[in-house]
């Protein structure tokens, strides 16, 4: 059930407790604000601590394989150019 909006004293209630006192939504907003914190907590983890290290992690991992790519295709080049010219000089 989604957050009752309009039409209802207690507004932004997203439970299915039944809210009628100035007490009990308080303690619902409170509990709403809660889980939102440790939802950014959690997130604000996950990042610092798994996605980010990840990321630059696998950026490095990247430019070794560019610049070992780029020396395989160097020896390629230089063996082809060495077969090439065995082959012509017979």
């Amino acid at each position: 059930m989604g957050l009752q909006v309009s039409g209802h004293k207690y507004k932004y209630v997203g439970s299915l407790n039944i809210v009628d006192t100035d007490e009990k939504y308080i303690k619902e907003l409170e509990k709403q604000v809660e889980g939102y914190l440790d939802y950014w907590q959690l997130t604000a983890h996950e990042w610092k601590e798994v996605l980010w290290p990840e990321i630059i992690k696998l950026r490095i991992e990247n430019r070794e394989l560019k610049v070992e790519n780029k020396i395989m295709k160097k020896f390629l080049e230089k063996a082809k150019r060495m077969t090439n010219e065995k082959w012509e000089e017979k």
